[in-house]
């Protein structure tokens, strides 16, 4: 019994790490069908609607496409734009950041302990960091640059939607057939309900957040707000890193004045109503993930595939979630995965 196991659980490890082996390797092709994939669960709502309105499904297909490639592209547009502004204007805050690290040592030296930290300090790099920053945004408009082969998928996702049913009954009896298409499509409203939800209110959030950077005259508004909108997507993490970005930005910008103050407060306004009230009522129900594992989750979509898997790290693992959830046999697993 014990071999058994052991074989059983030697078994799984090797499995996990072929399967991380071919993630890696298939990225090329993998990571486009995953992004054509969330893209047609966030259209899907919008093709039903025109093919009520007796629009011809391919040409409601053609103009569905055409509109989404304009918003990304456009969206690409923006966030390469600012983020070079972003690259080119940070390094002027160099002089508040060398100030602060200086009032930093100062205070250190005065505890009654030692505390070596002056090394790491003195190692902050604001080019480094630019550098890292063009690099990472350099990475993410070459991965919009291919943006052909997720649109390759995504028609064929969206012509072949409405033939799962039927190929479904006749691979398999009546009763399991009926069973199974109830399955998918209780997992797939449920999961055009939370990328629906989750883009609408990281939307809200991310126009708010830069009205108020705007209304205080912050630097990199649009920037700032387009992070709050992207980070909005990550469970109570994300919306912490985006307030203390724009918070600091505030802080380098104006120093110590009020305007960091009442930064921090409205922006940190904002995610509390939202997240506790907004996103909740919207939802329904909340997916409850763990925070350590969508920590993990991070790193680990990083780790395999850039900056891209960290952006479709946290709607992954929401959408296995939701999968697990309606699987009887795997419902425990989703209960792992909550709080």
């Amino acid at each position: 019994m014990a071999e058994s196991r052991l074989t059983r659980i030697s078994l799984v490890i090797i499995v996990l790490f072929i399967t991380g082996i071919i993630l890696r390797i298939a990225r090329p092709v993998l990571l486009p069908f995953i992004v054509a994939l969330f893209i047609s669960y966030a259209v899907s709502p919008l093709l039903d609607w025109l093919v009520r309105l007796k629009v011809p499904k391919l040409l409601a297909i053609i103009s569905i496409l055409i509109l989404t490639f304009s918003f990304i592209y456009l969206l690409g547009l923006l966030l390469f734009s600012s983020g070079k502004y972003f690259a080119t204007e940070f390094p002027k805050y160099s002089r508040q950041v060398n100030s602060l690290m200086a009032e930093l040592i100062d205070w250190l030296e005065r505890l009654p302990f030692k505390v070596s930290v002056p090394t790491i300090i003195s190692q902050l790099n604001v080019d480094k960091l630019t550098g890292l920053l063009l690099g990472t945004l350099g990475s993410f408009l070459t991965f919009l640059g291919k943006l052909l082969m997720v649109f390759v998928f995504v028609i064929f996702i969206l012509a072949g939607r409405d033939k799962l049913p039927a190929k479904i009954a006749t691979a398999l009896a009546e009763d399991r057939a009926v069973y199974v298409n109830r399955v998918v499509s209780s997992i797939n409203r449920q999961v055009q309900k939370y990328l629906a939800v989750k883009t609408l209110v990281s939307l809200l959030t991310g126009v708010l957040a830069t009205f108020i950077l705007l209304l205080f005259d912050v630097d990199f508004a649009l920037l700032l707000g387009f992070l709050t909108f992207i980070l909005n997507y990550i469970p109570s993490i994300g919306s912490i890193i985006a307030t203390v970005l724009a918070v600091l930005i505030a802080f380098f910008q104006f120093g110590n004045s009020l305007v960091p103050v009442w930064v921090l407060i409205l922006l940190g306004l904002i995610q509390t109503v939202i997240g506790n009230f907004v996103d909740p009522r919207l939802m329904g129900r909340s997916l409850d993930l763990s925070p350590l594992l969508v920590i993990f989750s991070l790193i680990f979509w990083g780790w395999l595939w850039g900056v891209a898997g960290m952006f479709l790290a946290v709607p992954l693992l929401a959408v296995l979630k939701i999968v697990f959830e309606n699987v009887p046999s795997l419902k425990f697993v989703a209960v792992l995965m909550s709080k």
